[in-house]
């Protein structure tokens, strides 16, 4: 039987999962890895341990195999490492979550020059983009960006261990923030902004790019291997959000919320991104600090050693509105449509009458209720008829009827949660001269959740009054 496998690289865990060419699951592998945070604002990861959970999950899933058509990869985006000529790491890999750059990313904010790379590069500016990274490095440490060999991704550090090539596809090109969208080239007003030669980059390639593996990894020398896109772009398509009216939301340790389009503009306001898919195709949406790894602190903090599943069980109880607590979600700063590094977050409306409950519902509701501000933000460019949802969250049916009522549009659960290693199946499929899409037409979807009318006009309510409580967050710096 011919297999084709997905790796996803992401920013807890790498998974390995084996399909058949209908889209069913054959194996399935996944390694996790830890963030280190060295110092506040620093949020960085260990490169060999991701590599050595790559070849772990690749190792547990090849064996037996004896057809692999191609191996096709997804990889979060933002992050950056220092090599040198050899490609050996000359630090740690720093990830979306890092927040040294925020004086970088609101300079370019403030600037007309950085509204003009946005422009052409539909990154936002924000301390998470490559070139706010770059930019602190050529402010605080200038003998990194002068010892270093290139700055590439995690997606590039695996690919050249496993093909002996410097390569980054279209797609996370674009989350760099110094990528043309346009001419799917480098920008080079941005690389002198980020104060570094276009040498330092790996050459841009299509996502649809082939090499063969060089033997290792537990693949024979001579797999196939295809470059593939970013996760989120990915997970559009691994969901089948990539039609009119269709929305993707995925939460997992962060989220996204993403629209599929066929050209490049970019948002007036700076709110959203526009990130390449294909050469043909952009994803057009806001990515969210505060997706599960809220819920995992006030797991952790107040409730150690209760699952987050009976966590979200006692939620379930409370009534919409959590009996008018609001919770602020913005422990990590937050992304879009803020773009505010600085945003903190916060319980209002505490009374005696509150229980442990209410705290997680709060939160729960506090995080769909931001993702659901950037639906309310896409719905500008066209109108949703109905959301494609995939990540850890969609494993809580009480999670997904939350974020159903919170943004008053049928929830739908494809077949697979794999969203990100399925969507870089489909492009390997496309590359090999297949059907890609064929799958659409039976795409099973294992369960609606409908949104309920009433509670869906609350949370429209609470929704604004979040946004009036940030408002009032951010006077408040001020003081």
């Amino acid at each position: 039987m011919e297999s084709w496998i997905g790796v996803d690289i992401g920013t807890t865990n790498t998974k390995a999962v084996v399909f058949d060419e209908a889209g069913r699951v054959l194996a399935h592998h996944s390694v996790g890895y830890d963030m280190i945070h060295p110092e506040p604002d620093y949020s960085e990861q260990d490169p060999e341990a991701i590599w050595e959970a790559v070849k772990t999950v690749l190792e547990a899933v090849s064996g037996g195999l004896t057809d692999i058509r191609a191996v096709s990869f997804s990889a979060a985006m933002h992050s950056l490492l220092p090599v040198d000529a050899a490609g050996n790491p000359l630090g740690n890999l720093v990830i979306w979550a890092d927040n040294r750059a925020k004086v970088e990313a609101q300079e370019l904010r403030d600037s007309e020059a950085g509204r003009a790379i946005f422009r052409v590069c539909g990154t936002p500016l924000h301390p998470m983009t490559p070139l706010c990274k770059l930019m602190w490095w050529s402010r605080h440490q200038p003998e990194v960006i002068q010892r270093s060999y290139k700055f590439v991704g995690i997606k590039e550090f695996i690919w050249f261990r496993l093909t002996g090539e410097w390569a980054i596809d279209y797609s996370l090109a674009s989350a760099t923030g110094m990528f043309d969208i346009s001419t799917f080239a480098w920008h080079a007003p941005a690389l002198e902004t980020a104060g570094i030669p276009e040498a330092k980059l790996s050459p841009p390639v299509s996502p649809y790019h082939r090499a063969e593996a060089s033997g290792g990894a537990g693949l024979p020398a001579g797999t196939p291997l295809i470059i593939g896109a970013s996760d989120g772009c990915l997970a559009n398509l691994g969901t089948g959000a990539i039609v009119p009216g269709r929305l993707a939301i995925t939460i997992g340790t962060s989220g996204a919320v993403r629209v599929c389009s066929p050209d490049a503009a970019t948002d007036p306001l700076m709110r959203t991104f526009t990130y390449v898919l294909d050469e043909g195709t952009y994803i057009v949406g806001g990515g969210t600090n505060s997706g599960g790894v809220i819920l995992q602190w006030i797991a952790e903090q107040l409730f150690p050693g209760i699952p987050t599943d009976e966590l979200i069980t006692r939620a379930a109880a409370i009534e919409p509105g959590a009996d008018g607590l609001i919770f602020l979600p913005y422990l990590l700063g937050e992304r879009a449509p803020l773009w505010d590094a600085n945003a903190r977050g916060g319980f209002f409306g505490l009374t005696l009458q509150h229980t442990p409950a209410h705290l997680v519902r709060a939160v729960l509701e506090g995080i769909c209720l931001h993702t659901c501000s950037l639906v309310r933000i896409l719905e500008e460019r066209g109108p949703v008829n109905e959301i494609f949802a995939s990540g850890g969250f969609a494993r809580s049916p009480e999670w997904v009827q939350l974020l159903a009522d919170c943004a008053g549009k049928p929830v739908r659960l494809p077949e697979t949660v794999e969203a990100g290693a399925w969507g870089a199946v489909l492009l390997a499929m496309k590359q090999a001269g297949r059907d890609h899409l064929k799958w659409l037409e039976g795409l099973q979807i294992t369960r609606t959740f409908e949104p309920d009318p009433v509670r869906a006009a609350l949370y429209r309510r609470l929704g604004e009054r979040q946004l009036k409580l940030y408002e009032v967050t951010k006077e408040l710096e001020t003081l």
